[in-house]
């Protein structure tokens, strides 16, 4: 699979606390099927971006779920040279909900059984 890249940008966010909101919309409970997301910042929307073709599950074996480094491959290009791109501030709450739970496509598939 291809990989594509989208990016969003806003302002640069002042310091002090802040909640970052990222709300990803699959238009389809197909695997690869498009997507809308989201950005917002204390509330209000900052970007929001289509996504042609989402990937088929959460996390890869070679990606991880890092909060405040990123010891996998860069979300941005723009930055790929800094890595693992720590975070210096401080990140009180992070928050990871499935809104949709029929969105199955985004979960694990299960694990076969060999009985």
């Amino acid at each position: 699979m291809l990989l594509d890249r989208y990016k969003g940008e806003s302002a640069p966010i002042a310091p002090g606390h802040h909640t970052i909101e990222v709300n990803t919309s699959f238009r389809s409970l197909e695997p690869l099927s498009p997507a809308d997301v989201v950005i917002r910042v204390d509330g209000s929307i900052v970007d929001s971006i289509e996504v042609e073709r989402t990937v088929p599950g959460a996390f890869s074996a070679s990606e991880t779920f890092d909060v405040g480094t990123d010891l996998g491959s860069p979300v941005s290009l723009d930055y790929a040279e800094n890595a693992p791109f720590p975070f210096t501030g401080k990140i009180n709450t992070v928050k990871v909900e499935l809104a949709n739970p029929d969105a199955r496509h985004f979960l694990p598939l299960p694990s076969p059984s060999f009985d």
